[in-house]
């Protein structure tokens, strides 16, 4: 069995991987080359970027090497997993299970493609108020707060929460971390900078995307920082679909900083509660919230039991219930 999985984001293709290939048994490839944008099936980012994204996500450069039916690489977030990739010629030489479209944009290429091959089409759903074709009759797999309104189930995006992403005793007191992708470009850094003004004997660490202290690679690299750090400042006014890093913040067990009103109603929302898994910043000054997380961190017994309330509550997740959900959607 295989399955065709569009590529844009690293742990999201890895958390197919697992999904599919770990627990369900089913090859996972991706697209590769521009046939699969100039005959209109890969289309993300097309109405506002044109071929830029294709360039980015579809290119076979020289990190690909060719097999005799398919190309294979590696991503730098998780260098020890093998991305398979085919062309449109080589997928049209193959008997495929399914198509997976994991961004709004490739619903309709999906969906034609999944008609053309036999395959069942999969819409995968992650992001938060994400766009869903129900008239395309999808098999839905959803991780995010998005309406199930046809045949679907809703879902946590695997990760290696046992081993790499694994609950930690708590590291120096006296740091905070954030992998808020873009956070110096957001509406919430504002609140970070002034509560950060306040906390002059704590160490600051700002990873991602535009974070001024880089973008981690891999995988494991961010599993360290954030086990080495005290507090998760994870403060995003959109909140997340599934997000990711603040499910990696929860696994490694660090308590969250951040507004819980941003993730009501979403699929994260059980790990924002204010003085026991998160310091809430509802109704709080920038003074006021650098008080609390003095306290909280002059507390050895208080701030361990933050640390190990966040991942009971992580633990809560159904991993194998939800892989069956999956199964049986599939079947």
């Amino acid at each position: 069995m295989r399955a065709l999985v569009d590529k844009h984001q690293a742990d999201l293709f890895y958390a197919m991987q697992l999904l599919f290939e770990d627990r369900l048994g089913v090859d996972v490839y991706t697209p590769v080359g521009q046939e699969w944008f100039d005959e209109g099936y890969w289309q993300f980012g097309a109405a506002h970027l044109g071929h830029a994204l294709a360039d980015q996500f579809l290119g076979l450069d020289a990190k690909w090497t060719r097999h005799a039916d398919h190309w294979c690489t590696f991503d730098p977030a998780h260098p020890q997993r093998l991305i398979l990739g085919v062309t449109l010629d080589q997928f049209r030489e193959r008997r495929w299970s399914y198509t997976v479209a994991t961004v709004q944009d490739n619903q309709e290429g999906f969906h034609r493609l999944a008609q053309e091959s036999g395959a069942r089409y999969v819409y995968q759903v992650g992001n938060t108020r994400q766009q869903v074709r129900w008239d395309l009759d999808p098999l839905a797999i959803v991780s995010s707060e998005v309406p199930i309104e046809g045949r679907g189930v809703r879902i946590h995006q695997p990760f290696d929460h046992e081993t790499t992403f694994r609950y930690r005793l708590p590291g120096d007191p006296l740091t905070i971390a954030s992998f808020v992708n873009c956070f110096p470009r957001i509406e919430c850094y504002p609140e970070f900078e002034a509560t950060r003004s306040y906390l002059p004997e704590f160490t600051f660490g700002v990873y991602g995307i535009d974070g001024p202290d880089g973008n981690l690679h891999p995988v494991d690299a961010i599993a360290d920082a954030m086990a080495a750090s005290s507090f998760a400042w994870h403060d995003k006014i959109t909140g997340d679909g599934f997000g990711h890093v603040l499910h990696n913040w929860a696994a490694v067990g660090r308590p969250l900083i951040g507004h819980a009103s941003h993730y009501a109603g979403q699929l994260g929302a059980h790990l924002w509660q204010d003085g026991v898994t998160c310091i809430d910043l509802d109704g709080r000054s920038p003074e006021g919230v650098a008080d609390t997380i003095r306290a909280v961190a002059a507390d050895p017994r208080h701030h361990r039991a933050m640390c190990e309330a966040i991942r009971t509550e992580f633990d809560r997740i159904d991993w194998d219930g939800e892989a069956a959900a999956v199964a049986a959607l599939l079947a």
